[in-house]
């Protein structure tokens, strides 16, 4: 029974041990917090000082609180705009991070190592870029892969472009996101044959998203490339890049055994651009099977030749689809014309 007695006593005992020890560790961890508040506070006000020039000295870091720095750092470039100070927090971070970093590119778990790709990115840390690129020769899941290349477009294109020039297994997607890194894309475009295919397709998607109209030239060159993907990705391109007399080139384009999609984008060029003489071509398109040729047609139509092209097809073209259609789009139309 003593024994018994005993071993109660005992479990109470260390039930309140560990709850003394509980105590005493939650109390340690928010006076560490506390501190680490402090610390931070005054880190930033430091930082913006230096960033700001109206201090010298570099803030100095304080072992441990580096995951602390770094949300100040990413906070305070996101905020600004100006090119000084940003050029400041670069020089800061690569004297004093740069070990950090090395350290977390090398780390075996795979989120520590995606954190550390995006602020070396953001914060333009050039030194590493060399060990990044050797990475991309090892074994690699796709994700850390495509983030290692989209990270090097913003530190150090030109070995960018070297794996571009090599890399196919990329999606569409993922070379884009890696493209749209580069506010300026002249080294791309300079290289552009070199490049795998989804590079291709992503600088000519960027084209078309950024209204590049000094890219022009090269989206009217791809119009008769061999691969379909990178003729339709130049077409949709110059839709939007292109001059009147570039309709030109959607001509070939326009002839029933070519694709429904570049039979749209010929039309929606036409529509944008609108020149009469292209009416003939744009007529044989409001019977398509296809909805999105016939679409496209009808907004070409309109545009090129009016209400009165949509009349005539409303009152004798033989495909009765396209007369119902032309009704209801002059119709449509009519009443968007009535003064109430």
């Amino acid at each position: 029974m003593k024994w018994i007695l005993g071993f109660i006593v005992l479990l109470v005992v260390l039930q309140i041990g560990a709850l003394v020890y509980l105590v005493i560790q939650k109390r340690k961890r928010a006076k560490q917090e506390d501190s680490r508040l402090t610390w931070q506070l005054h880190f930033r006000d430091e930082l913006y000082d230096f960033a700001t020039g109206e201090q010298s000295d570099m803030p100095k870091i304080l072992s441990g609180n580096e995951d602390l720095v770094e949300l100040e750092l990413f906070a305070f470039t996101n905020l600004t705009a100006t090119v000084s100070h940003q050029e400041r927090v670069y020089q800061y971070v690569e004297a004093k991070l740069l070990p950090y970093y090395h350290k977390q590119i090398r780390h075996r778990r795979i989120d520590r190592r995606l954190n550390a790709y995006e602020a070396i990115a953001q914060f333009r840390l050039k030194p590493v870029a060399t060990e990044l690129h050797q990475k991309l020769h090892k074994s690699l899941s796709r994700e850390e892969e495509d983030v290692i290349i989209r990270t090097l477009v913003s530190i150090a294109p030109e070995l960018a472009i070297e794996e571009a020039k090599q890399k196919s297994d990329i999606s569409f997607f993922g070379a884009v996101l890696a493209v749209g890194r580069s506010k300026d894309l002249t080294l791309w475009i300079q290289t552009f044959d070199a490049l795998t295919e989804p590079f291709q397709m992503a600088i000519l998607q960027l084209v078309y998203d950024r209204d590049e109209t000094q890219y022009a030239e090269l989206a009217r060159t791809k119009t008769t490339d061999a691969n379909p993907e990178i003729r339709k990705r130049a077409l949709r391109a110059l839709t939007r890049v292109g001059l009147e007399e570039d309709w030109q080139l959607y001509m070939p384009y326009l002839e029933d055994e070519t694709s429904w999609v570049e039979q749209m984008l010929a039309l929606r060029f036409l529509e944008n651009v609108a020149p009469k003489e292209s009416v003939d071509y744009i007529l044989p398109f409001v019977g398509s099977r296809s909805w999105w040729v016939r679409t496209a047609a009808f907004d070409a139509l309109l545009a090129c030749g009016g209400l009165e092209q949509l009349a005539l097809v409303a009152k004798d073209h033989p495909d009765r689809y396209a007369k119902q259609k032309a009704t209801e789009r002059l119709a449509k139309e009519m009443k968007q014309h009535v003064v109430i």
